[in-house]
């Protein structure tokens, strides 16, 4: 019953011609048409490998240029700089006498530059991963350092307020 209603209204679409092979033409007909479909993915692939290449290809010139150039040189020494100040404050901060009882409001201060010690470590650690990891980690090691100072500063002064 349900194949006569659908053949009845094939017979009334206007210039409809059934296949010449009936059924098994309209299955070759989808079969062929899967067929270019899954010969496109691969396709697509490749031509996305190839643009990932030929950007990658380029962003290494770009930082070849950039060391040829000397403009990268350049910031090796500051960050150099800035990681010997770091030591050199690290070893301060290492021979301050620890104080068993500080006021509230100088630990506090102290967790809090310990903190963000600890948070521009964090970021420090994962600066290799992005693109601009030579400004980024210069700026992370300033700012490491600028902390650095001003937790020195604060132990010292606990320090000596202490005697």
């Amino acid at each position: 019953m349900h194949s006569e209603l659908i053949g009845r209204r094939l017979a009334e679409l206007a210039e409809f011609e059934p296949p010449a092979g009936g059924w098994r033409a309209v299955l070759a007909a989808r079969d062929a048409r899967e067929t270019r479909l899954d010969l496109r993915w691969p396709l697509a692939l490749a031509a996305a490998a190839l643009i990932a290449a030929v950007g990658i290809a380029a962003r290494l010139q770009s930082a070849q240029e950039a060391l040829d150039d000397g403009s990268v040189a350049v910031r090796a020494p500051v960050a150099a700089e800035m990681r010997a100040e770091n030591e050199r404050l690290e070893s301060i901060l290492a021979q301050l006498p620890e104080r068993r009882a500080m006021r509230g409001s100088t630990a506090f201060t102290v967790a809090e530059l310990e903190d963000r010690l600890a948070l521009l470590d964090d970021r420090l650690s994962r600066v290799a991963l992005e693109p601009n990891a030579p400004e980024r980690a210069e700026r992370l090691w300033r700012q490491r350092v600028d902390v650095m100072h001003t937790l020195v500063q604060v132990r010292y002064a606990d320090a000596i307020g202490g005697y």
